[in-house]
Formats: C-alpha cells, structure tokens, sequence
C-alpha cells in the first residue's frame, strides 16, 4: 500500500481500509511516531467542534462520503481472483448492489484525553463503532508497523471528510441535513403496535402465541377492577418455601409446562434458573448450601430471605431464559420497602410504622419480553386467581402491547434491541419492546423519526 497515494475519497476506499480492522489489525496502545503524525490533522479539524455534553473527552461528528463512479477504485482483478464477479458487467453490478446510494455514511467519534500537566496521554478515532486507534502516549512510542500503513492511509481520508463535514456545521447547514438526510439504519424511532400489525398480521399473532380468551379477558377483568393495585393487597403475615414454590407450580401448570406430576421442588429446578441462593439445596453447584432450608418452616424462609448471600434477583428467575427473556416470580416484603421509603424520607415514622404493622410478603410477576408476555400473564392470573397476594409489574403497558396501542422503539442497526430504554425521552411513556426496520418492511412509512443530537461548534 503506497500511502503517499491515499486514492479518492469514495465510500469502497474507505470500506476497504476498514477492513483491516475488521481483522484484528489493530496498531498497539503505544503508537509509532507516524501515527501519531497521522492523528494530529484529523484532531485539528475537528478543534472547533464541541464535545459531547455526557463526556467532554469525546467529540463525535457524521461523515458523508460518496459513493464515487465505477473507475474510481481499483478492485476488479481482485474480486475476479475471488470468483465473486467474472466479468465487467457483474462487476458493475456488483457495486450498485453494494452501493446502492450515492452517499454513504459514517460515524466519527475522536477520543483525547490530557494529564494533570495538560499534556496529551492517550487519543482514539472510532469509525462506525470500529475502533481504528486506541494510543496511550504516556508509556513512550512504539516501533513502525506494516500495519500502520491502513491507519494512516485511512486518517488523511478521514481528515478531508472530517473537513467537509466541519464545514457544513459552520456554514449553519450540518444539522439540518443530518436531520433529513440520515439513513433509517442509523436513527431511533417509534411506530404504534398497530400500524405494524396492520402492515404485517404475522406480528399480532406472534404476540398472541399460547394466550388463550379466558385468561386474557381475565387479565383485562383484573385490571379493570383495580386488582393489581398495591394498596389493595393483602399480604401474607408468614410464608414458608413451599408456599413459593406452590406459586411457582400454579403458575407452571397454568402455562402447560411438563413435569407438573412431579413435586414442587423438582418441578421448579426443572423450569427456573437454578441459582436458587441455597433455597433448595438442589439448585446449581455454586448455591447447594446445608442441603437447603426447611421449606415448611416460616422461620426458615425469614432467616434465607433477610440473611441469604445475594448474587442478583436468580431465585425469583422461575422460568429460564436470557437476560430480558425469562419470567420473573418476585417475593417482596413491603415491610422492607417501608423501611426504605423511610430512609429517602418517602413516609414519616409513624406511617412507616403504620405499613410495617399491616405489611408482609407478597408476589409480583415480571416478564416483559414480548416472547415471554403471554406465560407472565397466565402465571399472574392464575396464581392471584388461587388466593395467593399478587401484582404484576407493568402491567397497563404490558395490556397496551396486547391491544396495540403501544409504541415500539426503531434503534440503529448497530444497537442490540434491548434494554434501549434510555435511548427514549420520557414523553414517549414505557417503551417495552425495540426493533431494526428494513426497506422492505411497510410500515416504514409510520415511524416517527427522533430528531438527531445536533452539533455544535465551541
């Protein structure tokens, strides 16, 4: 690679040199003196743009590149060496389907941090979530690299579009084209539940999978008359083990489960996460303490949930999954929860003392995953329905999902769609589920773009 010729400023050039990284060729955290020479016109261009609000270290700006014409790069011989194409016109082609725009768009993020002295001890240059340079200068430079040839080549590439974008924010015209130019693959958004299902049916029945009319009316009827209302539960003075994994039972045959001839313990190792925290003894390796507690004992249940060794909320993981995509069977103690609402000067002493007097355990049903929705629902209706104190979080917004009214999250392709809440302003209320959108999905058309963070200059 010659990198005193870096070639046109088109997107394949760039995308070719990205793929070194994709490689793992990454220069090491002590760069060479070169790419410390590379770096410094890159950070120049971008000194009059201010960083970002969350962390004055990070400067972040969006990079339009052009596609360019089919003779502005040279990789012909090489895609015929890899049979990809085997003549001109697939080469063509090839392309077009590659590059179907003609502008592509890219992500800069620069990193630069400074010592106590104001000496600069470390920079980084982001591409697209690609980490091209991660340099700590405080422990002296290393030796050049063949490597280093792609990072410098794909610094003065990066510089001129750098300097272009720079340009746009102060002629005062960046952020308008930002706003109405970048790509979906790229933006967050929302879209109602039902514009989606109208455009594609398949959605609905997704949601509905396993529900069956009863007990969904009877969730409805629950809700309607005020039953998942806190102040309305009445808690159980004592609880033992198995009245918990009596719960878990109820819940399980609800939800046709296997395994429900079997006996409560056996049945919830079966089905839950098994980091049980000792509660059974039969749980995994890590939690079989003392063989379990004495699951008939209140006593016994008061001393393991006050005093167990917590290592999260995994006994209450009563049907496994990943981290979004399990049921949850909660026991809280709204004596606990009074104490805190004390603490952070929620209630006075005497109301404190007032809950705590009428307070005891209760269950709450978690499972907001729309994979696992339908198996919370029936688990909170039929454990409620067996007379046992119970709530189910989210309920209204999980009743939402179900007829629709809901909104969905629309994150970055580069985003994994869960736990994107914070991506959301409040106004928007509790956003439960996130998805990618592509051109071929019709309701496109529906989404509600969210307006990008705008760039400033300092």
């Amino acid at each position: 690679m010659n990198c005193h010729s870096i070639g046109k400023l088109v997107a394949p050039n760039i995308d070719k040199l990205l793929c070194y990284f994709d490689k793992g060729h990454m220069n090491p955290s002590a760069p060479s003196p070169a790419i410390i020479e590379a770096m410094a016109p890159l950070f120049a261009a971008l000194s009059s743009l201010a960083p970002l609000k969350e962390n004055e270290e990070v400067k972040s700006i969006w990079l339009r590149i052009p596609r360019g014409e089919i003779n502005d790069f040279d990789s012909y011989d090489e895609l015929v060496d890899q049979e990809i194409v085997s003549n001109y016109e697939e080469y063509e082609n090839y392309w077009l389907t590659e590059y179907p725009e003609k502008i592509k768009w890219y992500k800069l993020v620069i990193v630069g941090s400074s010592n106590k002295k104001g000496e600069i001890c470390f920079r980084a240059v982001c591409v697209n979530h690609q980490m091209i340079i991660s340099a700590s200068l405080e422990h002296g430079l290393g030796n050049e690299n063949w490597k280093d040839e792609a990072v410098i080549k794909l610094c003065k590439m990066l510089t001129m579009a750098a300097r272009n974008s720079m340009e746009l924010l102060k002629d005062g015209v960046y952020n308008k084209i930002v706003n109405n130019s970048l790509p979906y693959q790229f933006r967050c958004g929302v879209v109602k539940r039902s514009a989606v299902w109208s455009a594609d049916p398949s959605m609905k029945e997704c949601i509905f999978e396993g529900m069956t009319k009863a007990y969904f009316e009877r969730f409805k009827e629950l809700l309607r008359f005020g039953e998942n209302d806190e102040k309305k539960i009445v808690p159980l003075k004592t609880m033992t083990g198995n009245d918990f994994l009596k719960a878990c039972s109820i819940g399980y045959k609800a939800c046709g489960y296997t395994g429900t001839e079997l006996s409560l313990t056996e049945q919830y190792i079966l089905h839950a996460d098994g980091r049980d925290e000792g509660l059974t003894g039969k749980g995994d390796r890590m939690h079989r303490e003392n063989g379990g507690i004495d699951l008939n004992s209140s006593v016994a249940w008061d001393q393991w949930y006050h005093h167990r060794t917590y290592m999260g909320g995994h006994p209450w993981e009563v049907c496994r999954g990943g981290n979004s995509t399990h049921v949850d069977l909660y026991v809280c103690d709204s004596r606990l929860e009074s104490d805190w609402d004390l603490k952070l000067g929620k209630i006075t002493v005497a109301e404190a003392e007032e809950r705590r007097k009428n307070g005891g355990y209760y269950f709450c049903v978690a499972g907001n995953a729309w994979t696992r929705a339908v198996e919370a629902v029936k688990f909170y209706v039929s454990i409620h329905d067996a007379g046992f104190p119970v709530l189910f979080r989210d309920a209204d917004n999980i009743l939402s999902r179900f007829l629709g009214d809901d909104l969905i999250g629309i994150v970055p392709h580069e985003t994994i769609p869960t736990y994107c809440e914070s991506m959301f302003p409040n106004h928007y209320g509790k956003i439960l589920d996130f998805m990618h959108v592509y051109d071929d999905d019709i309701w496109i058309r529906d989404i509600e773009w969210l307006p990008e963070k705008e760039a400033e200059l300092e």
